[in-house]
């Protein structure tokens, strides 16, 4: 059987309609670049604190991974930069929100979905690691409730299992600004005495929507972010 063709030659392997869910995905970036004007900035820090930290946490719950970790410090940091913690409706009316609701992306096959940590301000580590782990666990089976995947005030995105040093992570529509986490990775590191060690580094990247916050404010947020990473131990909530 002769292979299908496009009209100018080239071969087609094979073609099919995509899925509703890639439509609604692709729907949702193209009104994001098109109505949302966004800029990235980026910052690198020494991860063994959090390292260390996540080490002593396991060893009382299994389900702490980075991502709960980056997702407590995502909300901590929210509490100190509330009109990060924002959306922009209809290019008109600015609301900041008192609940933390951070989404978190999770890679499916049929596209990446998010399960949506609600109230995070008032939870604990452990919860949020537990209600991370249910939540993705539904999620891959298909049987996460539509309303624990909706709601989200602020969206954090770790692409470092995949091998990502740094990337720029696209806002979800309204919200204000997303978090994009990186992979660690060991690198000579210049520390305050002007000694250069190695250290696990990773990379932190905050995409902002520049119609409802400026640059600045991403800036602020990355910064008090890195504070945050210096001691996490202390914003666990325990």
């Amino acid at each position: 059987m002769a292979m299908e063709t496009t009209n100018d030659g080239k071969r087609i392997k094979e073609s099919y309609e995509i899925s509703k869910t890639r439509k609604f995905l692709g729907g949702k970036l193209i009104e994001a670049t098109r109505d949302f004007p966004q800029g990235t900035g980026s910052t690198y820090f020494a991860m063994e604190p959090l390292q260390e930290l996540k080490k002593k946490l396991c060893e009382q719950n299994p389900h702490v991974t980075y991502t709960s970790l980056f997702t407590k410090l995502a909300a901590e940091g929210l509490k100190k930069h509330p009109i990060m913690n924002s959306a922009l409706i209809d290019n008109k009316t600015f609301y900041v929100y008192d609940s933390i609701n951070i989404g978190v992306g999770v890679g499916l096959e049929e596209g990446v979905m998010m399960v949506v940590i609600k109230e995070a301000q008032d939870k604990n580590i452990f919860e949020i690691s537990d209600e991370l782990q249910e939540d993705i666990t539904l999620l891959k089976n298909k049987k996460l409730p539509w309303d624990r995947m909706m709601g989200s005030t602020f969206t954090v995105s770790n692409m470092g299992m995949l091998g990502v040093e740094q990337f720029t992570p696209f806002t979800t529509v309204p919200e204000t600004a997303i978090l994009g986490i990186g992979q660690t990775y060991r690198r000579p590191w210049v520390n305050e005495d002007d000694s250069i060690t190695a250290h696990d580094v990773c990379c932190l990247s905050c995409t902002v929507n520049h119609a409802a916050v400026d640059g600045l404010h991403g800036g602020l947020y990355l910064k008090t972010m890195l504070e945050l990473v210096k001691h996490p131990a202390d914003f666990m909530g325990l």
